[in-house]
């Protein structure tokens, strides 16, 4: 990802498989038995926002029920496209074909006629990067439209590398995690960004509008198998603390350096916090 907010096809694919592995299960079956409820209103209406190369789609399709039609809006055609091709012949959970059509807009700004109609509203990745404002939109809109929302993989800033599954963390880890909480609420062309904030937040939207959560952790546990993806971590990170402190390049230099020789040589593996949140509207907003 560059500093504007902008994810590489190649970042979006490295990150996939550790994604999927880290979904958490309370909130997707809550949304697929509220989807079911609602029996008579199929074909179900499903709004994907931020979707790059619509790895949230490939994940939720299969397991979710009933008639899908999804509409995968990100600011990038060319992961749009990408993510036609690689989601148009996905089936549902009863094995039918989910239909799928995109977008090409501008997520700095909702608009309230996306959400015209829509049932589920998804994001992946995405809310950590967007401001308070935008969530507050977010969660209005929803509730304008009886809408319910997944809204999954929002980092939380449990951070720590493990031996054995025991934290290992030291005080130039601790110093280095907070640079990086300080980089992720920048703004990342959505706003202020929310950062580890964002799990909160949503929760506080969304409870204020009437609607019932359902809230679980969705944490990576980069292992050996992982390694790539790991390595790619804190290559990532190191560049995002010499944004925050040039002046400190030396000491972040080390701390890399040494982090980063453990896990190559196996000696450590990498956790990395998520939440995820399903939102259902309340008797208040459940309009369709």
């Amino acid at each position: 990802m560059n500093t504007a907010g902008t994810f590489s096809e190649s970042w979006l694919a490295q990150r996939e498989q550790a994604d999927h592995d880290a979904r958490a299960m309370a909130p997707l079956h809550a949304a697929s038995d509220w989807l079911a409820t609602r029996g008579s209103h199929v074909p179900w209406q499903l709004l994907d926002l931020g979707s790059g190369s619509g790895a949230n789609v490939r994940y939720l399709a299969p397991r979710l029920p009933g008639t899908q039609h999804w509409c995968l809006v990100d600011h990038d055609d060319s992961l749009l496209d990408h993510a036609v091709g690689r989601c148009q012949s996905l089936r549902d959970n009863a094995g039918a074909p989910i239909h799928v059509t995109t977008q090409q807009r501008d997520l700095h700004a909702l608009e309230a006629s996306w959400f015209t109609g829509i049932d589920l509203v998804t994001a992946s990745a995405l809310c950590d990067l967007v401001s308070a404002d935008w969530v507050e939109a977010l969660a209005d809109a929803c509730a304008a439209q009886g809408a319910a929302a997944l809204i999954t993989l929002s980092v939380d800033g449990e951070i720590h590398f493990q031996a054995d599954n025991v934290a290992v963390n030291d005080a130039e880890d601790a110093w280095l995690f907070a640079l990086l909480a300080a980089h992720q609420r920048r703004d990342k062309g959505l706003g202020p960004a929310l950062g580890t904030t964002a799990p909160q937040t949503l929760i506080e939207a969304f409870t204020a509008r009437g609607f019932h959560l359902v809230d679980a952790e969705s944490p990576w546990r980069l292992t050996p198998a992982q390694r790539p993806l790991a390595l790619s971590l804190i290559d990532g990170w190191a560049n995002a603390a010499r944004e925050q402190a040039p002046h400190d390049r030396q000491r972040i230099e080390r701390w890399w350096q040494h982090r980063r020789e453990a896990l190559e040589r196996g000696r450590l593996d990498l956790y990395v916090g998520h939440r995820d949140l399903f939102a259902a509207p309340g008797p208040a907003h459940a309009s369709r």
